[in-house]
């Protein structure tokens, strides 16, 4: 895949510059009065209880559900768009990554910070 050291230089500029994209991306999910800002390397930077409600003692199990479903659909929708960012930025899709290299079929991402 790679020939040179200015191509492997190349490649590892992309990849410096997506894990800044990826990490000033932000992705705001809302759901069930919960809203939840995560970036899309699914570290969370916001929580904010918006239906205030929910912090009613008796609303306890409402409350952890809609902060379970906000995380889950941030959590969703961050790995989408690191995918197309991914894809955008590097030049290829990251699932084909394996064949690649190389290796069997399948694969999804390698173990890269922000990438999971």
């Amino acid at each position: 895949m790679f020939g040179n050291l200015g191509d492997m230089k190349q490649m590892y500029d992309k990849y410096k510059k997506l894990q800044e994209t990826l990490k000033n991306t932000v992705i705001r999910a809302r759901e069930g009065g919960v809203l939840i800002d995560i970036t899309a390397e699914m570290k969370i930077k916001n929580v904010k209880i918006e239906d205030e409600s929910l912090l009613d003692p008796n609303m306890k199990e409402s409350l952890e559900e809609a902060i379970k479903a906000s995380i889950e659909k941030g959590q969703n929708k961050a790995q989408e768009v690191a995918m197309q960012k991914t894809k955008d930025t590097l030049g290829f899709d990251p699932n084909d990554i394996a064949s690649m290299m190389g290796g069997g079929g399948g694969g999804g991402m390698p173990n890269m910070p922000g990438l999971k």
